[in-house]
């Protein structure tokens, strides 16, 4: 087989920990030429500058492309023009055989659109998956600009099929998170908790991130949130949230918290987290991370509001609204918690499917002209 260019995009810590196993194993074979594109909230400092995380990680630094793609303030649709000019340019440069992209934000939109509109093939990572949020619009506006389908579970391969995509070109290889938690060493607490001056015995993990069709709400509910969760008998570690519209409300509620049981961290490293989540009493808020990662670790997830509502259930999570948001029924939650056997997304082997996917002949023939396929 010819060299294959493959470019990653990377625009998040969520999505970059999704990709990480695939783009190492990539990387390991040699019929495959690796390019990175880091932007997003990654080159932002006021997140945490996160793309020094991701240049780490990689030891061939000169196929990797960073640019800034937002203002502070700047809409949804502003941040996606910006991308789609630069990556554009960045496409042109290095004509690459195939685009890979993740999830729901604007700037893998943007990025299948480019890729769609210059007939480049265009591989989307965890399509199919529903939330309840202007997240979904965006997530099955990306399947359908994409030309293959990198899924999570069998029940997002069915909603791929229902949206008109062709079923051989529909892969479920599980999420590629799950491939860190279950064959790698997850970090020391010990360790955690020092290099982040995190000084609580027993703690709980905060993630809550706007929802940007709610943003006239969500001074109020962030408040109301926090009032709540203050009087716990427990202490916090607070996560920055992402960089979607309306963050900026989240973090300046964030810096009036004075109480000595909070400790607020911009970002820290997919591992790190992995061994906090791991060592924590449960994971509050409206993450992904409580569907996901949070079972595969035996930890208790309590989502709150509708971010996540049409995300797989399991016995794994709790729901509540804000306003009836309760610490005796979170600790009987706990208190009776039972880890999940059922694995809804894999078992860590999503880098292997992946890879054997790309070394088949039949996946590079994948037309670029797409049709819709009746059921």
């Amino acid at each position: 087989m010819v060299t294959k260019k493959l470019l990653f995009v990377t625009a998040t810590r969520a999505d970059f920990s999704k990709l990480k196993s695939l783009i190492r194993i990539a990387n390991k074979k040699k019929e495959f030429s690796i390019y990175v594109v880091i932007t997003g909230m990654h080159v932002i400092n006021k997140y945490g500058s996160t793309y020094k995380e991701v240049q780490k990680f990689f030891k061939f630094k000169s196929k990797i492309f960073k640019f800034k793609n937002q203002s502070i303030g700047d809409r949804l649709e502003i941040i996606m023009s910006k991308t789609i000019k630069k990556f554009s340019k960045i496409v042109k440069k290095i004509k690459p055989d195939l685009i890979i992209i993740h999830g729901d934000r604007v700037e893998a939109l943007a990025c299948a659109s480019v890729g769609s509109l210059n007939h480049i093939l265009t591989a989307h990572i965890e399509g199919g998956e529903v939330s309840g949020t202007i997240d979904d619009t965006m997530r099955h506006t990306i399947t359908k600009l994409s030309h293959a389908h990198f899924v999570g579970s069998n029940a997002a391969k069915k909603r791929i099929i229902k949206m008109g995509e062709i079923k051989k070109n529909i892969f479920n290889i599980g999420s590629p998170d799950i491939d860190f938690i279950v064959n790698e060493k997850i970090s020391n607490i010990s360790f955690i908790k020092k290099r982040y001056g995190i000084f609580f015995k027993k703690f709980a993990i905060l993630l809550w991130h706007p929802v940007t069709s709610k943003i006239h709400s969500l001074k109020e509910e962030t408040k109301n949130l926090l009032n709540i969760i203050k009087n716990f008998k427990m202490n916090f570690v607070v996560i920055f949230p992402n960089n979607d519209p309306g963050s900026g409300i989240i973090i300046n509620e964030y810096k009036k918290i004075k109480k000595n049981n909070f400790k607020i961290l911009k970002n820290l490293r997919f591992e790190y987290f992995l061994g906090l989540l791991k060592s924590s009493n449960y994971i509050i808020g409206n993450s992904s991370s409580a569907i996901y990662e949070a079972p595969m670790l035996h930890t208790p997830g309590i989502n709150i509001g509708d971010r996540q509502h049409n995300r797989t259930k399991t016995k794994a999570v709790i729901n509540f609204e804000i306003d009836n948001l309760n610490e005796n029924k979170i600790n009987k939650f706990i208190d009776n918690y039972r880890p999940i056997k059922k694995k809804y997304f894999g078992y860590g082997n999503s880098d292997k499917k992946f890879i054997k996917i790309l070394m088949k002949k039949n996946f590079w023939e994948i037309p670029k002209q797409k049709f819709f396929s009746d059921i």
